[in-house]
């Protein structure tokens, strides 16, 4: 079973990362940070979008585990723009 814990903060060693570390500790996962990755609104399409390749980590995993911060009663921005996308492009 492969698990992906997919981290939505702007920060790579923060909160949210910290307590992926202690809740994942006795597990073998992987790590996407969405803050290294460009992916853009729905309708673009630039070159450099690498939303295939997040979208290929995430369909390989058989457990997701998504971290996000909370900033005024929400997610941060990157998560759901990564879910309104892939629920958009695949079929």
């Amino acid at each position: 079973m492969s698990i992906l814990f997919i981290n939505a903060s702007p920060n790579k060693n923060g909160n949210t990362s910290q307590l992926a570390k202690q809740v994942l500790a006795e597990k073998n996962y992987g790590s996407l940070q969405l803050i290294d990755y460009k992916i853009y609104d729905y309708g673009q399409d630039f070159p450099d979008d690498q939303l295939e390749e997040v979208l290929a980590q995430v369909l390989a995993a058989d457990t997701l585990v998504i971290g996000s911060p909370v900033y005024w009663h929400s997610f941060t921005g990157l998560l759901p723009l990564l879910m309104f996308l892939k629920w958009l492009t695949i079929p």
